[in-house]
């Protein structure tokens, strides 16, 4: 007898939720970094994705009228606030890729972990003295994309069990993404949160 989906043991939920595997189309790369572009696969989506967009208007006063008179002034720009929770070991999955290898002193996790550290600051080019900015973009499978730098504080949390090599395996990261390219409401209005993967970001990610 085949069982419903509220028998199911919690293995086997967690086999058959999309959410627990590790994905091709979900991603982060940095530019910024020592060497070509540094991508890493996430091993999980995160809890909740933000994806926020903000219009302003200047309002005039008008005699005789309600309401002001608006005028656009600006948009944006847009931001999306991601939260990943993972356990460490989810990145020894023989499917977790990147290409970014773990110094002799990291496990994958933390090589991970260390490069979302590194996007909260920008790369000192000491031969000719120039300040590269930190440039990331993240994918979340096929609906969400952006591509910016990092606006808010980049916040690492560290939770028990602490594992045999002392090492806590619960982490959480959080940080918010703010979109640098310019977009019109008809690209918008026809991509929506999946804007600014092009051909060649998508060369630079294949790694199959």
């Amino acid at each position: 007898m085949k069982k419903s989906n509220d028998a199911l043991s919690g293995t086997e939920m967690l086999t058959n939720d999309i959410t627990s595997r590790v994905l091709p189309d979900c991603y982060i790369y940095i530019s910024h970094l020592d060497g070509d572009i540094k991508y890493w696969q996430l091993p999980c989506y995160p809890e909740t994705v933000s994806d926020t967009m903000s219009s302003t208007f200047q309002s005039t006063n008008t005699l005789g009228r309600s309401a002001p008179v608006f005028t656009f002034s600006y948009s944006g720009p847009r931001q999306i606030s991601l939260t990943f929770r993972f356990h460490r070991d989810m990145f020894e999955s023989e499917e977790y890729v990147s290409n970014s290898e773990p110094a002799e002193y990291e496990d994958k996790a933390e090589n991970f972990i260390h490069a979302l550290q590194a996007i909260a600051v920008p790369k000192y080019n000491l031969s000719n003295k120039a300040i590269e900015p930190p440039l990331v973009g993240v994918r979340l499978g096929s609906e969400v994309f952006i591509k910016g730098v990092v606006s808010s504080a980049v916040t690492v949390n560290y939770s028990k069990p602490i594992l045999v090599n002392e090492k806590y395996a619960g982490i959480e990261i959080s940080f918010t993404v703010s979109e640098v390219d310019p977009y019109d409401a008809s690209s918008i209005f026809k991509n929506g949160s999946f804007r600014g993967l092009t051909a060649t970001m998508r060369k630079n990610m294949n790694y199959n």
